[in-house]
């Protein structure tokens, strides 16, 4: 990643794709819209192959992701998954559950929390 003088930072993948980043959200997403969007596509992708693999496609996947900013950190956040076309609810069940608790790896670590170091490296 790169921060920039106009203040947006980017971040460019192994792949070479890029998304630009900024505080206010007027070039690009704000740090907490790359959250909500990791977590909720996380979840998309994981829920999208479950169905699949249950012969339950439900794509376009509509997904929304909400939640309340604390002081300093995000009080709840919920993941909504809403199926173009009416499924077989234990089947939508059956892989929101596995998404949630066993696949989708930003859920997971968000829920059960894990260190993050703030490293300053002067090369």
């Amino acid at each position: 990643m790169t921060a920039d003088e106009d203040g947006t930072v980017t971040a460019v993948n192994r792949h070479g794709a890029t998304i630009t980043i900024d505080a206010n959200g007027e070039r690009g997403f704000t740090p907490v819209e790359m959250l909500l969007a990791a977590l909720g596509s996380c979840g998309a992708v994981d829920m999208v192959e479950l169905m699949r693999k249950q012969r339950a496609p439900v794509t376009p996947l509509a997904v929304e992701v909400e939640g309340e900013k604390g002081d300093h950190a995000m009080a709840w956040l919920r993941v909504t998954y809403r199926p173009p076309v009416p499924v077989d609810p234990v089947k939508l069940e059956r892989a929101r559950s596995k998404t949630a608790e066993d696949l989708c790896t930003v859920s997971r670590t968000l829920v059960r929390s894990c260190p993050v170091e703030h490293a300053a490296a002067a090369d």
